[in-house]
């Protein structure tokens, strides 16, 4: 049998791939309408954890008006919870990509205190300096 074949097969996995629980807007009907968020999906079922993001997709029809917050939507749930009078609210990335993510936004904010001299300017600062 030749090499390649006698060789296990390795593959490629991407470590930047975000992974979203899909709740269609059919499902949402278990719920009722009112404020709906990842905790309440929970409590009913609908997703099984939290540490998971939360994408809502647009297969079935709303039967009520949803103020529902989420992760992502899809452009047709987008279109039928707002055509059926609801809210949609995107939850923020920053929260759910953790800790080091607002590490790298204080530090960028930090730098920014203080801009760089221009021209002459930086010659001359340059010569105090030394």
């Amino acid at each position: 049998m030749p090499l390649q074949r006698r060789i296990p097969k390795r593959g490629f996995k991407n470590i930047h791939r975000v992974e979203y629980q899909g709740v269609n807007v059919r499902d949402l009907s278990r719920i009722g309408p009112g404020e709906v968020t990842p905790e309440v999906l929970k409590e009913y079922g609908l997703i099984g954890t939290l540490k998971k993001r939360v994408k809502i997709l647009g297969t079935g029809e709303v039967d009520g008006a949803y103020q529902i917050s989420a992760h992502a939507f899809s452009g047709t749930a987008r279109t039928k919870i707002e055509g059926a009078g609801g809210t949609v609210t995107i939850l923020g990335r920053s929260a759910a990509a953790g800790p080091a993510t607002q590490a790298v936004v204080e530090t960028l904010t930090e730098s920014e205190e203080a801009p760089a001299p221009e021209g002459d300017e930086a010659s001359e600062a340059e010569d105090e300096k030394a």
